[in-house]
């Protein structure tokens, strides 16, 4: 659907642009949390799988976060094949590292930047590619490549990239004020009976 900037659908996607980052964000927090548990106490099956989950969960939310904000690069929600995705977000990565190196060659990135060194040139020609495909068996779709599927020679191989797009989106989309936002219904969750709102529901056993 076309839409444009500032009208009701671009006000409603820019809520679920938030919620979508504010996710990948918790996603993040919780994957450098087990890995640091990891490094400090040694592997195990189960810090192993915990680390696991959380990292692809980051790269779920990263990566529908980005489908979310070409959508509105495009003023238009319509769906993109996986081919225009790889294109729009192999782009994006590129030029974020681009101007990554450019601010350290021309002495304006910040004190606690990376050595020039740490950053190649160009992007892999598969990282758009790899990425959407580990989005899609890691953590979207229930398919049994996912066993054999090794997240660790994606993180070793890819990470760099996933870290620039997320700083940068970070810059933007992860600001927040002195209360949390409002995110409509998003925010308005609850599992409490409201008064009014007809027969009380029974309290699941779990939440007792």
């Amino acid at each position: 659907m076309k839409f444009e900037i500032g009208d009701a659908t671009d006000t409603a996607l820019c809520i679920v642009l938030k919620h979508e980052f504010l996710r990948c964000d918790d996603s993040f927090n919780d994957f450098a949390e087990s890995a640091k548990i990891m490094i400090m106490q040694g592997e195990n099956r189960r810090i192993s799988y915990k680390t696991y989950n959380a990292y692809a969960r980051f790269i779920h939310h990263l990566y529908e976060f980005m489908l979310g904000a070409i959508a509105r690069d495009r003023n238009d929600t319509a769906q993109l094949s996986a081919e225009m995705a790889d294109k729009y977000i192999g782009s994006h990565t590129q030029r974020n590292l681009t101007n990554r190196r450019e601010a350290i060659l021309n002495g304006t990135a910040p004190v606690w930047e990376n050595h020039i060194s740490y950053y190649p040139e160009k992007i892999p020609a598969t990282f758009a590619t790899e990425f959407r495909q580990f989005r899609n068996w890691a953590s979207a779709h229930v398919n049994y490549k996912r066993s054999d599927l090794s997240l660790t020679d994606f993180y070793e191989k890819n990470h760099i990239y996933l870290g620039l797009l997320y700083f940068d989106v970070k810059s933007w989309w992860g600001r927040l004020g002195s209360e949390f936002p409002d995110l409509n219904e998003i925010t308005s969750f609850s599992v409490l009976i409201k008064e009014g709102s007809g027969e009380p529901l029974e309290q699941p056993a779990d939440l007792r």
